[in-house]
């Protein structure tokens, strides 16, 4: 018996999702489970560790992997499936998936996931047409080493309506507000709604360019014309070319003016 295992072997006829956002991982999991029940059972995890566990007695024949993720990238473990694993990474616009894609080395789901490209994806792996990981080495040897890790910062902002997907330039965005679920994005065309939380944009964004104000806030400087203290010890922020005013809260401002010097 091979070491490897195969796709025609029924012990490796499952799916795994590994996302580190719990209500995409959810969804993504229940999605797959109402469209691809053929394909085998779905099971989760919220990184590349939990993934790589679950992989123990036995590796998925399919795998949709969120690039970014907490730890090992998906980028990285996905090299440590096996070759014939199918692979479908999932995305809010990374530039290097980005470069994968134009070259069909790799399967993709932007972020929010629309239900027709969920199904066409499912078709593909039906069909066997999706790339395996031998196909995703294949190109990652071609690069140069940098390459396969994603931007240090993101350029584009996806926002999507039904079946639309508005890409946003980052150097573009006035400020953005967050729940625990969608981010408010206010840039020069107008508002937007990004079906991601701040606190996972904020890290990927440039720290020299945009700065929290505010637990739920973030802000372009280059946008910024002033800052007003106020007695709390807070402040309201007012912007060259936009009339919105917002809360600086107290523990940012210190902060805030410290980087502005």
């Amino acid at each position: 018996m091979p070491a490897e295992a195969t796709l025609s072997d029924t012990s490796r006829h499952w799916l795994l999702v590994v996302e580190d956002e719990s209500r995409l991982r959810k969804e993504l999991v229940t999605r797959l489970a109402a469209v691809a029940a053929d394909l085998g059972p779905v099971r989760a995890a919220a990184s590349a560790e939990e993934a790589t566990e679950l992989c123990h007695s036995g590796a998925p024949h399919i795998a949709f992997i969120d690039i970014r993720l907490p730890g090992q990238s998906g980028l990285e473990f996905a090299q440590s499936l096996p070759e014939d694993t199918r692979l479908v990474f999932v995305t809010a616009h990374d530039q290097f998936a980005v470069d994968a894609f134009d070259q069909g080395a790799v399967d993709y789901l932007l972020k929010p996931i629309a239900a027709e490209r969920l199904q066409r994806c499912v078709e593909r792996l039906r069909h066997k047409l999706t790339p395996s990981v031998l196909q995703l080495r294949a190109l990652l040897s071609t690069l140069p080493t940098s390459a396969p890790q994603p931007e240090a910062h993101m350029r584009w902002l996806a926002a999507s309506t039904g079946r639309r997907t508005r890409l946003i330039p980052v150097q573009d965005v006035i400020y953005l507000q967050s729940d625990t679920k969608y981010t408010r994005v206010v840039s020069r065309e107008g508002e937007h709604l990004v079906e991601e939380a701040i606190r996972t944009l904020l890290p990927r964004l440039d720290p020299a360019e945009f700065h929290q104000i505010h637990r739920s806030t973030v802000v372009n400087l280059r946008e910024v014309l002033l800052v007003e203290r106020d007695e709390s010890g807070g402040g309201q922020l007012h912007f060259r070319e936009h009339p919105d005013v917002l809360r600086v809260s107290a523990p940012y401002m210190r902060i805030f003016k410290a980087f502005l010097g």
